[in-house]
Formats: structure tokens, sequence, C-alpha cells
């Protein structure tokens, strides 16, 4: 199944688990809709042509050609900034009966580690429910007067979060969660496939 929060695949011993929404967390104050690293990636790409125009415009004479470049490399910047700078980290999960161990990685742009578990040791796969309620209700309509005051909306600021989980439970109390998603239908797919592997 892929899916723009997770995707699984599986073989005959193998399940395999990608998972870009893995955290319990509110994020940004800005939301994701407005602040994404598709705009991180166009800020960063349009500051490095605006720097390299400075130092172009002083030394020759701007024509239709350095337009032309600019919005070249503003292209090629972009899809480098998205590639390597302001990727998601990813979580990936890999449960071997094979090799009888579930394996975990996660692999950003700036770092990468992993670690392994016996899947003896796996004893739960959960389910739960996590509500996050505004922490400063005040602060809030101050911030939303404000912004409307200068025509400005600022989607999903203050609303309550609420996550469905799916955690890996091993022996010793050891909890590795897989899926955070507002969705509940993902999180009871992903479960029920995962429960479905072990089981089989």
């Amino acid at each position: 199944m892929g899916d723009k929060e997770f995707r699984i695949e599986k073989k005959d011993d193998l399940l395999e688990i990608w998972s870009v929404s893995y955290k319990a967390e509110k994020g940004s104050v800005l939301h994701s809709g407005i602040y994404n690293p598709e705009m991180a990636s166009s800020l960063a790409a349009g500051a490095c042509i605006t720097v390299a125009g400075f130092f172009v415009a002083g030394r020759y004479h701007i024509t239709a050609l350095h337009y032309g470049a600019a919005l070249v490399f503003f292209a090629l910047l972009f899809l480098a900034f998205r590639t390597f700078v302001f990727r998601e980290t990813v979580l990936y999960a890999c449960i071997d009966r094979v090799a009888g161990v579930v394996r975990f990685s996660l692999n950003g742009a700036w770092m990468s580690k992993g670690f392994t578990f016996s899947l003896d040791d796996l004893q739960k796969v959960r389910q739960d429910y996590v509500f996050m309620a505004p922490v400063n209700p005040d602060g809030i309509k101050l911030v939303r007067k404000i912004a409307l005051q200068h025509g400005t909306v600022i989607p999903g600021f203050g609303e309550k979060a609420e996550f469905h989980t799916v955690t890996l439970e091993f022996r010793g109390g050891q909890r590795v969660t897989i899926l955070s998603s507002s969705d509940p239908l993902k999180a009871e797919h992903m479960a029920k496939e995962i429960q479905n592997f072990i089981e089989r």
C-alpha cells in the first residue's frame, strides 16, 4: 500500500514499512500548508540566486540571457535543496521472520541511525489515541486577532490535535512508534497488516 504518510511492502517472510509520520506532535506554529519543505527549498534557492545576482549585476550588464540562466539555476537549486537538505526524515521498519529480527532505521538529511530487536521480544502491536489541547487559549486569541488585523489567516493555529498511533512494544517496556496519523483508519490498517504478518 502506498500513502503520503507511510508505505508497506510484504514479501514471503519480510514486511517493510517506510513512515514519514511517526511522531505524535503538533510541530511548528506555522501550518504545514504554509511552511513546508517546498517553501523552504524555494526560499533557499531564491536567496542563493539573489546573492549571485548582486555579484553579476556589479560586473555585467543584465540581459534576458541572465534572467533565463537565473530561472534554470533556481529550478536546479530548488531540486537540490528539496532532495538533499529539506527532505523528510524517514523511519524504516523491517520485520524479518527468517532472521528473527525487527530492524529500525532513521534516515534524514543530516543523520542516519539504526537499531535492532529480536522478533521473539516483540510482545504487542499497540494502537493508541493521543489528544493535545491548546496550552494557551488567551495567547492564541491574541495572535489570531493580530493576524486578522493584518488581513492574514493562520490555518490550523490553536486547534486541538488528535493522533492515532501504532507502536511496537518489546520485552522490557521498550516501544517504537512507527505511525502517528490523524486518520484512525490508517492506524488500524497498519496495525492489522503487522499483526496478520506476525501471526501468519
